[in-house]
């Protein structure tokens, strides 16, 4: 199963900008099977560059080193970028099991989530812009005359529900790329806590979990989240990976 993810991962590699020289150093040491080194650089680059193929391939780097928990990230991460993506949905699932194989797998994305980062920022931008102006229009031609056609109060809708649709897309875009929502255990023994006081509970969680994030304490040293079960811990945000 590790070559097919490595396969995927070079067949991946061919569609990213040859300008991005980190991608490419990464990409040489899967090659040489040199994992190690190939994460250490594809975190550098998802750092510095974020993107799909930079987190698609710390994936696959981290899996090769049966780092399954930052696997995991890496490969959801990925789809925060490209949500409908079939290899990193497929690989994000794959990791999940090796830390549990009862787990089951969900989307970390909705639905409606999905379909407007499909459309993209620039086409909500572009809608929202043209239905404004056509609202405007409409609304100006209904005060100002006292002959209107009835066809200018039939539009008006149509275009309210295009303008509210298209703000949102834009909203929903904008809030996706620039706010954290969950968080995955860098290993399956983390301490968890009832309160950023340090008191520690004795919860187990499943290594396997997806936490919502609720809230940062203290500088964003410390992080509430929400387990499946919808137990509400702290843990310190230096034992989680954030996306």
């Amino acid at each position: 199963m590790k070559l097919i993810i490595v396969i995927l991962s070079f067949l991946l590699s061919i569609q990213v900008f040859g300008s991005d020289s980190l991608f490419l150093k990464g990409v040489d040491n899967i090659m040489e099977n040199n994992y190690e080194k190939a994460s250490d650089i594809f975190a550098k680059d998802a750092e510095e560059n974020p993107s799909f193929s930079a987190f698609y391939n710390l994936g696959v780097s981290s899996g090769n080193l049966d780092d399954w928990h930052k696997a995991k990230w890496a490969f959801e991460s990925s789809l925060k970028y490209k949500p409908l993506n079939g290899d990193a949905q497929f690989n994000a699932e794959f990791a999940s099991k090796q830390l549990n194989n009862r787990h089951t797998w969900e989307h970390p994305f909705p639905w409606i989530e999905r379909v407007m980062l499909g459309f993209g920022m620039s086409t909500w931008v572009f809608f929202a812009c043209v239905s404004s102006i056509f609202l405007g229009f409409l609304i100006y031609k209904v005060t100002s005359s006292s002959n209107i056609n009835k066809w200018f109060f039939r539009l008006i809708a149509p275009a309210v529900i295009l303008f509210g649709v298209s703000f949102y897309g834009v909203y929903s875009i904008n809030m996706h790329f620039n706010s954290s929502h969950y968080a995955i255990l860098k290993k399956s023994d983390v301490p968890l806590y009832i309160s950023p006081n340090g008191v520690e509970s004795q919860d187990k969680l499943d290594p396997s979990d997806r936490l919502v994030i609720l809230k940062y304490f203290k500088n964003n040293t410390w992080i509430q989240v929400q387990s499946k079960t919808n137990n509400m811990l702290w843990v310190k945000a230096e034992n989680v990976y954030t996306y």
